[in-house]
């Protein structure tokens, strides 16, 4: 009887504190997977959830419907100090990268694992399996073979970006170095024919081992890349960086490609790159299907972005209106670009974020994932994981920030005010034709101080870790040497 009543004494124990151990583990919810897609050089214009009429991004667009968008989100005007925004959740001013920097293909030097800590290192260091798969660009690969697994990845397949060895003989590698000890940028933009290609006959990296794929379209390798990651990693928690190489041209001049959907490489540029942009969202609609099919989109947050906006020779309608692109322009269509967040589970649908700039995406995504970044580290993103997921109403942002080289822009949801003094209504007025600082209206009086004390509230640049190299830098560089001061970036 005694051993009895213990037994039923036990029992009925167990079943009180039944319900809160199950509570307790319903709390610890799997970590999600992430994955982050990066489209390049094409801008908002393009985008049928941004108002787009050219009809090129249906999966794209049901992504955003179904997600939340970024109504307006900033970033760097080009590839190079977008990305390094992104990956480190810092603004240019404290990494000192305000130009463009070409490391892939003018070396000099690149982000360093010691100095700035990239996202995908908080990632693997809590258990994470960590992938890469496109264009990487910020570090010379051949230079510094180990310096991805470095910054956090585990596993890559990455365009390298370098001029192609096998195309050019000693002669012309030494011609070329002499090119940029003269920084002579046209005949450099020139010479970008050479690069490794990344379209047709593509030249890879794959985990370090360089490979040229005959007879393949770069975009199908590197998404093959992708998918099969996605499946051998299925049962445990992943993070997929996927900047992709389109929709950027080939090189500096030749700026449209022929894809699957049409190989002829004679029509006009628009119609090409209007094919560029269709196979972008013919593949991000591929690995949604790939992430449903694997039974893992309830616990994947997918992240679609583009990296900056479109080569200014190249327009598209948008919302009843011409929009030309707005490629190294800190105006809209240069650094307002698409974000848009998409997890049928973890983030309710349907919804739009005001306002975001790149640097949100690292504490976001540690939020996400509940990671910790390293007590140290100054971040200037904050975390939209709350407003998400649907906890909070309002997003935590009042103000957005941009640079490229020496100015810096701050906007809220209506006005924009350059360190300058320029001041617009950004969105009556997105091509800045009309600037109210002389005579705003009340509401913009208001707007402007507010957005004043923001930009005098950073502190000033630092300085770059070596001399920055790419087309631009060397153009600003060469017009300063010859007496002209070359115009601020608009």
């Amino acid at each position: 009887m005694k051993t009895s009543a213990l037994v039923h004494g036990l029992a009925a124990a167990f079943l009180l504190v039944l319900p809160a151990v199950c509570r307790s583990q319903e709390t610890k919810a799997p970590r999600p997977n992430i994955v982050f897609i990066l489209l390049d050089n094409v801008g908002q214009e393009w985008f049928g959830c941004y108002g787009s009429e050219e009809n090129c991004t249906p999966n794209i667009d049901r992504l955003a419907r179904s997600g939340v968008r970024a109504e307006h989100c900033y970033t760097p005007p080009v590839c190079g100090p977008s990305r390094i925004t992104l990956l480190t959740g810092r603004y240019l001013l404290r990494s000192g990268f305000t130009l463009h920097h070409d490391a892939a293909l003018y070396s000099g030097g690149g982000p360093d694992p010691a100095r700035e800590w990239v996202f995908a290192r908080s990632f693997r260091e809590a258990g994470y399996t960590t992938g890469l798969a496109g264009k990487w660009q910020i570090n010379n690969l051949y230079d510094e073979p180990d310096v991805l697994r470095r910054h956090g990845f585990e596993e890559h397949l990455v365009w390298p970006g370098s001029i192609d060895r096998d195309r050019v003989n000693a002669a012309d590698m030494e011609n070329f170095r002499a090119l940029i000890r003269a920084e002579d940028h046209e005949a450099l933009a020139i010479f970008t024919r050479k690069i490794e290609s990344r379209y047709r006959d593509p030249v890879l990296l794959r985990n370090g081992k360089r490979e040229a794929d005959a007879g393949k379209f770069g975009p199908d390798v590197l998404q093959e890349f992708a998918l099969d990651f996605l499946r051998r990693h299925r049962a445990e928690p992943f993070l997929l960086y996927y900047p992709m190489v389109l929709t950027h041209g080939q090189s500096a001049v030749e700026p449209v490609v022929p894809t699957p959907l049409n190989r002829r490489a004679d029509r006009p540029h628009h119609e090409m790159f209007a094919d560029m942009v269709r196979y972008a969202d013919q593949l991000v609609g591929d690995l949604i299907k790939t992430l449903d099919e694997l039974k893992l989109r309830d616990h994947t947050i997918v992240f679609v972005a583009s990296d900056n906006g479109t080569e200014k020779e190249t327009t598209a309608r948008r919302n009843g209106r011409e929009v030309r692109g707005g490629l190294y322009s800190l105006n809209e269509a240069g650094g307002n670009v698409v974000c848009i967040a998409n997890s049928p589970k973890l983030i309710p649908g349907g919804r739009t974020v005001p306002l975001m700039d790149f640097s949100d995406v690292f504490p976001t995504i540690c939020d996400f994932a509940r990671i910790a970044p390293p007590k140290d580290l100054v971040l200037d993103g904050r975390s939209l994981a709350p407003f998400l997921r649907g906890e909070v109403a309002a997003a935590p942002r009042e103000w957005i920030f941009n640079q490229y080289d020496t100015v810096r822009v701050v906007r809220d949801t209506r006005f924009k005010l350059y360190s300058d003094g320029r001041f617009f209504d950004a969105n009556a007025d997105p091509d800045e034709q009309r600037d109210l600082a002389a005579n705003p209206p009340a509401d913009g009086a208001v707007a402007r101080e507010r957005l004043q004390k923001t930009l005098a509230s950073f502190p000033p640049d630092a300085p770059p870790p070596f001399v920055l190299r790419s087309l631009s830098a060397f153009k600003k560089r060469t017009e300063e040497r010859a007496g002209r001061s070359p115009p601020a970036p608009p």
